[in-house]
């Protein structure tokens, strides 16, 4: 049931004539009814946007063109449209797209700290050890010996390293000939610039998309 009282206060218009009205909002005809000789009613409507053949193709997940073929002839009081000729939903190409597997480089390097691998994660959603956000892990490419270090601010990214080569030094003897990083803006400090070459490291960067660098 329909108030007209309620449907004034809200500024809606009422057209009639014979056994037919409409109410609109503005110029637009927000829906129409038809005297049935007791009552106007609203005649039921059906929607054809579940029509389209792009429409069911969706809607059972993406089937396979074989497999909506078959739906369609199984189920046929669905109404589902036959399928376009050379139809093709990008979707599908796209999640079928593949590239050939990454071989890992088959050449390491065989003395320890000859090449460090380090790489900087965060902020995490729940704080680390001293309630940090952030850690940085360094990888010795040879034995493949992990250090990880925790810190508050990216901005500790350089002391981080510092403190690295400092210990490597005073407990192996041995300053790493290398680093290599991503392309990340934190590794790549004024301060790094000139602390690599001051002690002879080389800083070498991983390509992009090519995991198989580290």
């Amino acid at each position: 049931m329909i108030s007209w009282r309620k449907l004034r206060e809200k500024e809606y218009t009422e057209f009639g004539e014979w056994d037919y009205i409409s109410i609109n909002k503005g110029t637009k005809v927000v829906f129409e009814a038809v005297f049935d000789g007791n009552l106007f009613k609203i005649p039921e409507r059906t929607h054809s946007a579940h029509i389209t053949y792009d429409f069911w193709h969706q809607a059972l997940v993406h089937l396979a063109p074989s497999t909506m073929d078959k739906a369609i002839h199984l189920y046929s009081d669905a109404e589902i449209p036959e399928r376009p000729m050379n139809y093709i939903h990008s979707s599908c190409i796209k999640s079928k797209m593949t590239r050939f597997p990454r071989t890992s480089t088959s050449k390491k390097d065989r003395e320890k700290l000859d090449r460090v691998h380090y790489d900087l994660s965060g902020p995490v959603l729940v704080l680390l050890y001293g309630n940090s956000l952030y850690y940085i892990t360094l990888i010795d490419d040879a034995t493949r010996v992990t250090w990880v270090r925790f810190m508050k601010q990216k901005s500790e990214t350089t002391k981080i390293v510092k403190d690295f080569v400092a210990e490597m030094e005073h407990q192996h003897h041995k300053t790493p000939p290398a680093f290599r990083t991503d392309n990340g803006w934190e590794y790549v400090t004024n301060v790094l610039k000139g602390f690599f070459p001051s002690k002879g490291i080389i800083h070498e960067f991983s390509p992009p998309y090519s995991p198989e660098s580290n």
